[in-house]
């Protein structure tokens, strides 16, 4: 669970961008993709190209952050598996057979791009970052993988019986919602062990994304809920995946129950095949 929240403090310091995939499955009458071969296009051709990449161990604790500033690339506290989720935009449950090393060592990662164009690294995809942050994991740590489909536990996100308690947003692209929020974007934050998250014109991937992040699963969207919606949501986050009967305080329960109770939404245990991500080969770096 550690790990996940750290995995999300990295993901949601500030705003969720949208345009992260959801859960990759397979053999599904929705078409949905398996893991992707590659995140680079023919027209990602020109990406910057890194002049020196290094590699250190981290010392001082920090918390863990990813950035892209000018024409260099830095991690921060990163451990070789949490680099290898971002890199390749995977949910844990996909990822198999990394070493015991390269989830517990963390390290600093820094990477200049050889004749920067600065206007070029201003408007990088998140795909086209990710296909950079996979150059320091082939080079640096000489990965080499191959892609499964397995079939796994994933949670369905459905509409409960009394249907959605939200309605679609009336912000429009360039505006700012009521909470201070631009259209398209998703805050969390941790106070007192408990959470919560506000967003503005978001659609329901984006809410997928931090219940799977929080369950620790995979959670695929069977809402059939097309629009974008203002989704706010208040738990505990100290109560993992396991739905709750107890509650502490009326005020924070369980995400499982708080989704329901606020959300008039579900989430209902099912097994589908995912395609996954194996690590056949990683290796420590060497110097620098």
């Amino acid at each position: 669970m550690k790990a996940l929240k750290d995995r999300s403090v990295i993901v949601l310091c500030a705003v969720v961008l949208l345009s992260f995939s959801g859960p990759q499955l397979v053999g599904q009458a929705t078409g949905l993709p398996a893991v992707p071969a590659s995140t680079q296009s023919a027209s990602d051709a020109k990406l910057p190209v890194f002049d020196v990449i290094t590699v250190k161990p981290n010392s001082n604790g920090d918390r863990p952050s990813i950035d892209f500033d000018g024409g260099s690339f830095s991690a921060t506290n990163f451990s070789v598996k949490m680099l290898v989720l971002f890199a390749y935009d995977l949910k844990d449950d996909q990822l198999f057979g990394v070493p015991k090393w390269a989830n517990e060592l963390r390290f600093d990662m820094k990477a200049k791009v050889l004749d920067a164009d600065l206007t070029t690294l201003q408007h990088l995809s998140n795909d086209q970052k990710r296909s950079i942050e996979q150059t320091i994991l082939t080079e640096r740590f000489e990965l080499t993988f191959h892609r499964e489909t397995k079939v796994l536990p994933v949670y369905e996100l459905v509409v409960d019986k009394g249907g959605p308690r939200f309605q679609p947003s009336k912000v429009e692209a360039g505006q700012i919602g009521a909470n201070g929020l631009g259209a398209g974007s998703l805050h969390t934050n941790n106070h007192d062990g408990n959470a919560d998250m506000a967003s503005t014109a978001v659609p329901v991937s984006s809410l997928v994304n931090v219940l799977s992040r929080q369950t620790e699963r995979i959670v695929v969207d069977r809402t059939g809920l097309a629009g974008r919606y203002d989704l706010n949501l208040t738990w505990s986050r100290d109560d993992g995946a396991t739905p709750a009967t107890d509650q502490n305080s009326p005020s924070s329960p369980s995400i499982l129950t708080a989704i329901q109770e606020q959300l008039g939404l579900r989430l209902r245990p099912a097994k589908l095949p995912v395609g996954t991500f194996v690590v056949d080969h990683v290796v420590l770096p060497f110097g620098n």
